[in-house]
């Protein structure tokens, strides 16, 4: 019985090394059906869509106005502040020479604290965007001087652009 029992042993470590040296050296076959029957069966990894957001066109400024305003009080330089009073949108301006070479750019500022004697406030009107950047004093002192040749491009929201006459409006805080 021991000898049957080595033998059946022995057979079966045989038959599980034929097996597992034929299933390592087979090389693996697939038909056509069976690839894209396993494909169709499983979902593809797309990237998912968002829905399209456009951005509908704001309307461009009509006119623009300007002032000088004194700048901050810490600032160290002493700048005065070119200050831009406007309709509609703009994502930020260039003021350009009669060449239409650009002179300064004036960015669309944040929010920001200005008391009562300011141009900001005085000359400041209802439904009126404000926006502001630091010049010295030799670009204001250039900027007041040649104004009169100059023309302010807004930058539309989100394309197109205006090109206006600049308007003084007088105030001059500094």
């Amino acid at each position: 019985m021991e000898a049957t029992t080595r033998h059946l042993t022995a057979l079966t470590v045989g038959a599980a090394l034929l097996g597992a040296i034929v299933a390592c050296g087979a090389p693996a076959t697939t038909t056509q059906a069976s690839a894209t029957t396993a494909a169709s069966a499983t979902p593809s990894p797309e990237a998912t869509k968002p829905f399209p957001v456009v951005q509908p066109q704001l309307p461009l400024p009509t006119m623009v106005r300007w002032a000088i305003d004194k700048g901050p009080p810490d600032d160290p330089q002493h700048r005065s502040l070119l200050v831009l009073f406007y309709d509609g949108t703009a994502q930020g301006w260039r003021i350009v020479d009669a060449n239409g070479a650009d002179v300064l750019r004036v960015p669309i500022a944040g929010s920001g604290i200005f008391g009562p004697e300011t141009c900001v406030v005085k000359a400041g009107r209802t439904n009126e965007v404000k926006t502001w950047v630091s010049l010295d004093e030799a670009t204001i002192t250039r900027f007041l001087r040649e104004y009169r040749t100059y023309q302010a491009v807004a930058a539309g929201v989100p394309t197109g652009s205006a090109t206006l006459d600049l308007i003084d409006s007088g105030c001059r805080a500094t």
